[in-house]
């Protein structure tokens, strides 16, 4: 796997894992989502003239810093208004091979975290594909699509996800369900003994996963920086790099908590040094010794440093970090000049309107 395709990250490209085309489902497994739900595969809801399916792939779309496109919150609000009786049995049908539209599971998983809980009668058909052999890249990643849709269906789901991780040991999936556990937020409570204990495992991948699941199903804060302090030291650059990252986020506010950023902004891997640029962005302490050093990863020779220091540099806000910004405007690469644009866009609109500079 690419290491630049791992956690969801604003400064990295966002890359979508596109399938193969494929030959038309078979009917089985209409006649089976027909059966549990007691709706006929021809009758696809419709909502302002277009089907269920258009607007599930309308919600993957996303905007330059990461969140929901407009297009995708319009989604989002037609998915809502066709509700969860109605969509359901489609998007179980629509997660598992053969699939001939590659965005569409996507789409689908995307609708479960729309309806959360309120779709928490799927569990039974999405823990059978998660626990089904797969036998194919197929039906790999139908296990992957129904492993993130049970992620998102609330307590209910968490033992199924447990159980399923618990089996996969010893296979690179296992760290997938792991990462997964993340969208359990609160709700994944029970889930923590498990994810500690999973932390120390030996297979970096399990550990990085773990710790996108921890940060965001522990609610004390003192308890996650203490674990993401631990997890600093970790031998993977990437734990390393996500640890550093949630840091500063979780730890905003806290001053004594900026040395160990700092630290890691001198780490000799450069994927940790990206990190430690978003966390400093993010802590929100001492701006004063935090812009310099940002300004000065706005014209570090690697591309990636530079746009995770303009997007932390839009974060950090003020006349300063927009004047430093501007001089980036004609960075040689367009990856970090469509964030220099977007994070003076985010602190001062109307300067930048006036400035006459346009994103090209």
């Amino acid at each position: 796997m690419n290491k630049e395709q791992t956690a969801p990250h604003r400064c990295r490209a966002n890359f979508r894992h596109v399938r193969n085309l494929h030959f038309p489902r078979a009917l089985v497994g209409a006649a089976f989502s027909l059966l549990m739900f007691g709706c006929s595969p021809a009758s696809e809801p419709v909502y302002n003239g277009k089907p269920l399916s258009e607007w599930a792939e309308m919600t993957e779309d996303e905007s330059i810093g990461g969140g929901p496109s407009p297009d995708a919150l319009k989604a989002v609000d037609a998915v809502r208004a066709i509700g969860v009786a109605k969509a359901l049995p489609f998007l179980v049908r629509w997660i598992q091979p053969p699939i001939r539209n590659s965005i569409l599971p996507g789409g689908a998983v995307q609708c479960f975290r729309i309806f959360g809980p309120e779709a928490k009668a799927a569990i039974p058909e999405l823990a059978e594909i998660l626990n089904r052999p797969a036998k194919t890249l197929d039906e790999s990643s139908a296990q992957q699509e129904a492993a993130e849709a049970l992620s998102y269906l609330g307590p209910e789901a968490v033992p199924v996800l447990l159980n399923a991780a618990t089996n996969f040991h010893g296979r690179h999936e296992q760290w997938i369900l792991i990462d997964n556990m993340a969208h359990f937020g609160t709700n994944g409570a029970a889930a923590k003994p498990a994810l500690l204990a999973w932390s120390r495992d030996p297979d970096e991948w399990v550990r990085l996963g773990v710790l996108h699941a921890y940060v965001e199903i522990e609610t004390n804060k003192s308890t996650v920086i203490s674990f993401l302090t631990v997890e600093l030291n970790d031998s993977n650059e990437l734990v390393r790099r996500d640890a550093v990252e949630a840091l500063g986020y979780v730890a905003q506010g806290r001053a004594d908590v900026l040395p160990l950023l700092l630290n890691a902004l001198n780490d000799p891997d450069w994927q940790v040094r990206s990190g430690a640029i978003t966390g400093l962005g993010a802590i929100g302490v001492e701006k004063t010794k935090v812009l310099p050093l940002l300004v000065q990863q706005l014209h570090d020779y690697n591309r990636i440093l530079r746009r995770c220091a303009a997007f932390a540099l839009g974060d950090v806000g003020g006349k300063a970090a927009f004047d430093a910004l501007m001089d980036s405007t004609d960075d040689p690469d367009g990856f970090v000049r469509e964030a220099v644009f977007h994070s003076l866009k985010q602190i001062d609109p109307d300067a930048l309107a006036r400035s006459g500079k346009k994103f090209y």
